[in-house]
């Protein structure tokens, strides 16, 4: 779930990449990089194993004017490593790679669940691999083709990667900067298109483009691959001769991943959230008592959490305040790296807790999250409630039980693994809500029912068979082979 940003024909295309890469952060925290051009092809490439204010910090220290007008294009990423060292300064994007044409850049979003086989297959045929990475296949399959068009390399590279990507690349042809947008068929992850003055951006979401005031154009279509000049922009098809196949866009980017000012796939993320909301007062606001306090574990349950309570005319309490600089704790790569950041992910109103508690020592509350991943982080708050005396903590997900392994750019595990509702799978799609309950130690768990995401996809005109629930439908893969 990494992020992607580009710029083109945008005067300090510094100042254009870097707020839209801290405003997506939260998609990555593996690396986080940039290169920059000029029109004469003068480049400032760097990289660092951590987020964007490290790499602020070695790009001003090695001399560079943040105010500086040479360069007028650029593509930056934020990793979230999925595959190979997830700490490498080898695999922090964008890569840089000599074509036949001359120097490529690549940034890249996405997964291949066929990576292993596929790094071997090209080590077999005496390809040298620089990188842990899956995303450099894409470019070794490039070179393959051994053609000096870029247009035909990419294509011939795309095609033959077996696996989801949303990208941007940068590479000078005959003189010529041009900055390459692509999203795969299938359609997984999002990939937008905006005006800034003269020039054109790109992002993993549109709500990047409001801090540099560009203007939402479009979504990238999947399967197609823009190509934006200092003259022109042409659009293609990736692979021009295949039919649209099915598209599998991914859910759980409405449900946790994007940013709620986000459109993702068609669908403002915020409305979408507070439909589940709804839904979910549908089913469970029969449980919740006059004298119940309903809230939320920020940022992104908020939407759920509101669309609840106006669906049933309750006022929504807050308790918890969220630290941001802490990061994502699902991002995490280990246990204890997950419990630091918890310890200071959230602060609590603790004086709040207290005073309903005086006025009513029996107060039942009720958490509304996003979804339950691995529980760490609604046990830990649980917790807290208990030392403060709550004697009743209900828990609320606004989306299904998490069931299965994703292959496609989400870092999650199924049965034995990571997920807390699969490893409390009774049978088919069904959990045992009192055993998860009894795991993060609450009172009470409550999942939205799986045909409640159908139909709220539904609700918003889009048809359901368009997206990927794989994740919630405990299938693996995803969807079948390329």
């Amino acid at each position: 779930m990494c992020a992607v940003v580009g710029v083109i024909n945008v005067p300090n295309a510094y100042n254009v990449i870097m707020p839209m890469l801290h405003a997506l952060q939260y998609r990555g925290e593996n690396g986080s990089g940039l290169v920059l051009a000029s029109y004469n092809g003068r480049l400032l490439h760097e990289r660092t194993e951590n987020m964007v204010p490290d790499l602020v910090t070695k790009i001003i220290n090695s001399g560079f004017n943040p105010n500086a007008h040479q360069y007028y294009c650029g593509i930056g990423h934020n990793r979230y490593g999925t595959s190979g060292d997830k700490r490498s300064i080898d695999n922090t994007q964008p890569f840089k790679f000599e074509m036949p044409w001359g120097w490529l850049f690549l940034s890249h979003n996405g997964d291949s669940p066929f990576a292993v086989e596929d790094r071997k297959a090209l080590m077999e045929r005496g390809v040298a691999l620089f990188t842990t990475s899956d995303s450099e296949i894409i470019l070794q399959q490039m070179g393959l083709t051994q053609t000096d068009d870029p247009l035909t390399a990419l294509r011939n590279g795309l095609k033959a990667y077996r696996g989801t990507y949303a990208l941007c690349m940068l590479t000078m042809y005959k003189g010529e900067i041009l900055l390459i947008a692509a999203r795969d068929p299938s359609g997984n992850r999002p990939l937008a298109l905006g005006r800034l003055g003269g020039g054109y951006v790109v992002a993993s979401e549109d709500s990047a483009f409001e801090v540099v005031n560009a203007v939402y154009e479009r979504d990238i279509e999947p399967g197609e691959l823009v190509v934006i000049s200092q003259y022109s922009i042409d659009t293609y098809r990736i692979d021009e001769g295949a039919q649209r196949g099915p598209l599998f866009q991914c859910i759980y980017e409405q449900g946790y991943f994007s940013l709620p000012t986000s459109e993702v796939f068609g669908i403002p993320v915020v409305e979408f959230r507070k439909e589940l909301g709804r839904r979910l007062a549908e089913h469970y606001g029969g449980l919740i008592g006059p004298d119940d306090v309903i809230t939320y574990v920020p940022d992104s349950s908020n939407a759920f959490a509101e669309g609840l309570c106006e669906a049933l005319d309750r006022k929504l309490t807050t308790i918890l305040l969220r630290r941001h600089s802490s990061g994502r704790s699902f991002t995490k790569e280990s246990q204890v790296v997950i419990e630091e950041t918890l310890s200071v992910k959230f602060s609590f109103h603790s004086s709040v807790v207290k005073k309903i508690l005086e006025e009513d020592p029996d107060t039942r509350f009720w958490i509304i999250e996003d979804s339950i991943v691995r529980g760490n982080t609604v046990r830990k708050i649980i917790r807290v409630l208990r030392g403060l005396g709550v004697k009743f903590v209900g828990v609320l997900s606004g989306m299904p039980s998490l069931l299965g392994d994703c292959g496609k750019g989400i870092n999650m595990k199924g049965m034995g693994g990571k997920l807390i509702a699969a490893k409390h799978l009774t049978s088919g799609l069904s959990v045992d809500s009192r055993s998860i309950s009894a795991d993060v130690e609450a009172n009470f768990i409550g999942y939205q029912p799986l045909a409640d995401l159908y139909a709220t996809v539904e609700h918003f005109g889009k048809d359901p068979g368009d997206f990927c629930y794989g994740c919630f439908e405990n299938r693996e893969p995803i969807w079948g082979k390329w």
